[in-house]
Order: structure tokens, then C-alpha cells, then sequence
């Protein structure tokens, strides 16, 4: 039996996914067609009720990978904006119970950063996530250094989170059982890797 501690059960790997932003995805992260998969929508009475069941006081609500770092750059800014807002309403609606990291549009990073002090200084954001390589880009690149000094300034935390491995790497590692067993790819080894190698670039 799960017994509290003395202080609030703060939560911070705890995704949900954004219908209107999931509309522009494509490949393996198109895919929301599961039961687990639908679950991600749900910003409701089902999320709350598990949040109970399993002794959650708070989540930190983050939207899943990709997020918004493979959109087109043209479209990235805008529509960021639009999930960062709609999380917020979220939150606003139940302040006790849910709380959020950024989306930000990694593929301008200068736009990204703007996005985070906005999310930070207007919606009352925590920080923000990066999932993985933006576009197939390391994120120790010094053209993403703007948002980890905007970070820095406002004192908020980054979530490095893991993500698909670059494709040349699924294709080279992981193609002999990558079809039978997917999830060696996801978190049962290729996050890991992935993961671990952004880290050792940082």
C-alpha cells in the first residue's frame, strides 16, 4: 500500500496530446488510434480520478513527442503558441491539480525562446520540454544556445525528454526487429541511447 509523504506528489513525466496539433504529424508519431494512445487526450475526469487512484497531488502537464519541433518553420511559432495557450486554459480551469511545461518551436530558436518567456511570464508555465533532436539537429548546436540562455535568465528548468532515434539510426540498429518489436526502438532501448548520447553532447 502507497503511503503519502508529508508534502505534495508532484508529478513531471505526464503527457497529453493536442487534437488540433496532432493533426500535422505523420510516420510513427501519427499514430493515436490505441486505447493507451487516446488516454493522452483526456484533460478530465479520467486523468483526475487516476491522479487519485495513484496518490498524485500534481501534474506537470507536457505535451508528447514530437511536440511542436517538426513542424515547418513557417507554421512552428504560430501553432506553439496556440498549444501553449490551450494548455494554459487547462490549468487555469484546475490550478491545484495541474501545472505545465512549454511546447516550443525548436525549429527557430530564437521564436522558441520568446515562446518560453512567454509561457513563463504570461501563462505561468514551470519551464519547458524539448523532445530529442529538433529536425534531425543535436541540441548542443550553437544556433539552440538562445533558449537555454532565455532559460537561464528566467531561472525555469529545460525537460530534455527522450524521442525517436534520428532515422539513420533506427535504419542501421534497430531495422531486423524494429517492425516485431517496436518498443525496442521507444523505451525499451533506443530512448536510452538517444537520450544518453544528447546528454554526453551537452
Amino acid at each position: 500500500m502507497f503511503k503519502k509523504p508529508n508534502c505534495p506528489v508532484i508529478a513531471i513525466e505526464e503527457h497529453y496530446w493536442d487534437p488540433e496539433l496532432s493533426k500535422h504529424f505523420t510516420g510513427p508519431e501519427a499514430g493515436r488510434g490505441n486505447e493507451t494512445d487516446q488516454r493522452l487526450y483526456d484533460l478530465g475526469a479520467l486523468r483526475l480520478k487516476e491522479m487519485d487512484e495513484a496518490g498524485i497531488d500534481i501534474q506537470v502537464l507536457s505535451h508528447g513527442a514530437p511536440s511542436t519541433q517538426k513542424l515547418p518553420i513557417e507554421i512552428a511559432a504560430k501553432l506553439a503558441a496556440e498549444v501553449n495557450d490551450r494548455l494554459a486554459k487547462v490549468c487555469a480551469a484546475n490550478p491545484k491539480r495541474f501545472a505545465a511545461f512549454a511546447a516550443l518551436p525548436t525549429v527557430d530558436p530564437k521564436a522558441a525562446a520568446d515562446e518560453l518567456e512567454r509561457a513563463v511570464g504570461k501563462l505561468g508555465f514551470k519551464g519547458a520540454m524539448i523532445h530529442g533532436m529538433s529536425n534531425g539537429e543535436f541540441l548542443d548546436l550553437k544556433k539552440f544556445w538562445p533558449i537555454y540562455e532565455r532559460a537561464e535568465k528566467l531561472d525555469v528548468p529545460i525537460y530534455f525528454h527522450p524521442s525517436l532515434p534520428h532515422p539513420a539510426v533506427t535504419e542501421i540498429y534497430y531495422q531486423d526487429y524494429a517492425k516485431d518489436f517496436p518498443l525496442v526502438v521507444r523505451p525499451g532501448w533506443g530512448y536510452t541511447v538517444e537520450t544518453a548520447t544528447q546528454a554526453i553532447r551537452l
